[in-house]
């Protein structure tokens, strides 16, 4: 006589299976195109129903870095995410970086406390999944950023670095760059980076004159890093980043006009990039054209409202 109810429970169940999926599907759409207030709704509807619920707890740990930079909420999700799921590699990098954008906001006591933890998951990334480049990339970083004492290793980064080429050459050549340049070692960075200009794709080709034409700006190479930038425009137009650098450059090499130019350019490719308008309020600021100055900080401060930036572009424009 119960056969039926048995039938239809696993009716019910089976559907409510099938619109979860739904749901998570349209999430993963609208956090794809960065809607991500109606991707919360949609995660957090899944999560209401189920609490555990594995990926949708992952991809609210990932709206609250990216849009809220909130990493104490998104370690709340991410533990869940895991605790529900620990075999997935994804889970694990995405809660090192949530700890380690927590690590930013502390002072150096509870970064020394955070340390392990965001070493000990990223760790567990790559013993997940061996060919998990982002993973093997960011823990090659770490053992170089971290002191001996808390677990940083040169040779453990070259050993990421090797696995790297294998798996993806143009990231492991950046890898192998990278220590180099903690190094100090700055004839192989330079081979290094070259490998990897070689064997990327464009906006990778963008990313490695990126990194090498800020290293000698740091060296005061202004002229050769201000070559690099071009060669990140040439590689990567359509990036307003690009024509930012290169306005770094310019202003390395006390050439206000040029990079003023420069940063008009990122801003007309990206009207939202801040970086270039906060850069270009300070060019006319050292021209002393005050006007134009004033509006670029008001500018600045429509986009970006708070944090330290904002409390100087708000003080300029009162001037």
């Amino acid at each position: 006589m119960k056969t039926w109810i048995y039938g239809l429970l696993s009716l019910l169940s089976l559907q409510s299976v099938l619109f979860a999926q739904v749901d998570l599907d349209k999430g993963r759409e609208l956090f794809k195109n960065r809607k991500y207030s109606e991707a919360r709704t949609i995660f957090e509807k899944i999560t209401s129903e189920s609490e555990n619920h594995a990926e949708a707890n992952y991809y609210l740990g990932w709206i609250c870095l990216r849009s809220e930079n909130n990493p104490e909420k998104a370690i709340d999700y991410l533990e869940k995410a895991i605790e529900a799921n620990n075999s997935n590699a994804k889970y694990h990098l995405l809660l090192s970086n949530a700890l380690g954008s927590k690590a930013m906001q502390s002072n150096m006591l509870k970064q020394a406390f955070l340390a392990p933890k965001i070493k000990k998951e990223m760790e567990k990334a790559v013993e997940l999944d061996p060919n998990y480049v982002e993973a093997r990339a960011a823990l090659t970083q770490l053992y170089v950023m971290l002191p001996g004492i808390m677990g940083g290793s040169i040779e453990k980064a070259k050993g990421q670095a090797e696995a790297l080429v294998k798996l993806d050459a143009y990231r492991g050549f950046i890898a192998y760059a990278l220590i180099y340049d903690h190094e100090e070692d700055w004839q192989a960075a330079d081979e290094y980076y070259k490998k990897a200009i070689a064997s990327g794709s464009g906006p990778q080709k963008a990313n490695a004159h990126h990194q090498l034409g800020y290293r000698y700006l740091k060296q005061k190479r202004t002229q050769e890093a201000v070559e690099q930038f071009k060669k990140m425009i040439e590689y990567d137009p359509t990036n307003a980043n690009s024509y930012d650098s290169l306005g770094d450059g310019y202003i390395a090499d006390n050439k206000l006009d040029e990079a003023i130019d420069a940063y008009k350019k990122a801003v007309s490719v990206d009207p939202s990039f801040s970086a270039s308008v906060f850069n270009l309020a300070k060019c006319y600021e050292k021209k002393n054209m005050k006007q134009e100055a004033k509006e670029n900080y008001k500018r600045y401060l429509a986009l970006v409202p708070t944090g330290s930036q904002a409390d100087e572009a708000r003080s300029k424009t009162h001037e």
